[in-house]
């Protein structure tokens, strides 16, 4: 389970991470958040798609496999494949609130999962400086962090809108293993195609001037990558 507690200079001064992205210290986890602003990077190297959490509201996420608890792109070696989802990237830590003040403002605070396997006291990069500042790593992490943030209402504002114009379809896919053996992916959305040519030319100009037509357009220059992630599949049950 997640251990997250709010980093500081004080309690974790000695504390380490490893950077790297590998099988042994990163979460085997089938998909990760997609957020827009990355969608031009993410296309080239994984299937963008949608899932419903259980408030019935749609996230972008990226498949990292094809089923729970496989992610086929992290290895022994690192990661496999040249972007690394941002969601990924900042692993351990993520951003939490404070409770509210007596003015009702909430300050932000960056937290570390203390459990992760990227941490160490003993071998890795330092998370912080020797005077207490952030190291390079941990700055990226930040800002990587704040972008997402401040961000957020984008992300939501394209999500809405795929909602609003009724753009997302539920599908599935039959994935055939060999030796008789076949493996059905479902529960997830994408883009359709034909209410997309049926929207008004209003609606298609909202989607260009904000640029979610190009958000769009990414996700369905995506699926070309369900080949190569099939590919992994086979290679990995093969090993």
């Amino acid at each position: 389970m997640p251990n997250p507690v709010v980093l500081n200079n004080v309690t974790h001064k000695d504390l380490k991470i490893n950077p790297v992205h590998n099988s042994q210290n990163t979460e085997s986890l089938m998909i990760a958040l997609a957020l827009p602003f990355e969608f031009r990077s993410l296309q080239h190297e994984y299937p963008i798609v949608f899932y419903k959490d259980e408030k019935q509201q749609f996230h972008a996420v990226v498949l990292l496999g094809l089923e729970q608890n496989e992610n086929l792109y992290a290895n022994q070696f690192g990661w496999d494949a040249s972007y690394i989802p941002l969601m990924v990237q900042r692993q351990p830590f993520l951003i939490g609130q404070r409770p509210a003040n007596d003015d009702g403002e909430r300050q932000t605070v960056l937290l570390v999962d203390t459990d992760s396997p990227k941490l160490s006291h003993i071998e890795g990069e330092p998370l912080f400086l020797a005077h207490g500042g952030h190291s390079t790593h941990l700055q990226k992490v930040t800002d990587i962090l704040s972008a997402i943030q401040e961000r957020e209402q984008e992300t939501r504002a394209f999500m809405n809108t795929l909602t609003e114009y009724e753009l997302l379809e539920s599908f599935y896919l039959d994935v055939d293993m060999g030796n008789d053996s076949k493996h059905r992916l479902n529960g997830y959305y994408t883009i359709n195609e034909d209410k997309l040519r049926t929207l008004t030319d209003a609606q298609v100009l909202h989607l260009h001037k904000t640029g979610m037509l190009a958000l769009i357009h990414f996700v369905l220059a995506s699926q070309a990558n369900f080949a190569e992630l099939i590919d992994k599949k086979r290679a990995r049950q093969s090993e």
